[in-house]
């Protein structure tokens, strides 16, 4: 005959804590409760940041003539600044800029029949690319 001896409060709290935590390993939720973000979350979060940065390519003839002098023309968000983008060009293309040249465009002025009206200003950038490296933003256009 087994004798059970009867368990106290604190014995039997720090016994479901001990499971309760054991339970937590096994789901894979115990990265998510410390708060710790592997390299794959932080990666994410930069190519969400970037395209938040980046909206697209500027896709004009001159900015052809510059990509083969490894100079890529973006629009940017209009509260972009150079580090941004140089971070968001690094975080898209894997490719760190030499140099990044900021301006902003103003909208032109446009006529629909008798009504006048204005382009929405946007800023763009020009990035220089390091010798040797290529991203073909003309692709598929």
């Amino acid at each position: 005959m087994a004798i059970f001896k009867k368990k106290t409060k604190d014995e039997a709290s720090q016994l479901e804590a001990v499971q309760g935590k054991k339970l937590v390993e096994k789901t894979g939720a115990a990265k998510k409760a410390s708060g710790k973000k592997t390299k794959k979350d932080v990666s994410l979060q930069a190519r969400d940041a970037a395209h938040r940065v980046i909206l697209g390519p500027v896709v004009t003839e001159k900015s052809a003539m510059l990509s083969d002098r490894n100079v890529m023309v973006l629009r940017v968000a209009e509260d972009a600044n150079r580090v941004s983008v140089r971070n968001a060009v690094k975080a898209l293309y894997g490719v760190l800029p030499e140099r990044v040249n900021i301006m902003k465009v103003r909208g032109k002025r446009v006529r629909f029949g008798r009504t006048l009206g204005k382009r929405k200003d946007w800023k763009k950038a020009m990035v220089m690319l390091p010798e040797g490296s290529h991203i073909d933003i003309f692709e598929g256009v």
